[in-house]
């Protein structure tokens, strides 16, 4: 995964790019206060976040 410019925006579309921001994540977990790391892990959890209450959204709804 590649690291995210402070004024990108993340989308996650498909089950691959979800597994690589997780390890992203994982990577980059304990990133210093105010470091360009953890600004890119906000952006990769809510995007994370964001992937994931969809794709409960979509499994309720196909129910």
């Amino acid at each position: 995964m590649r690291k995210l410019s402070p004024t990108a925006i993340m989308k996650i579309t498909n089950e691959s790019e979800y597994e690589n921001a997780s390890e992203r994540a994982d990577e980059i977990f304990n990133a210093k206060k105010g470091s360009p790391e953890e600004k890119e892990l906000q952006e990769l959890l809510k995007a994370i976040k964001e992937y994931e209450d969809d794709f409960v959204r979509m499994l309720r709804d196909n129910n």
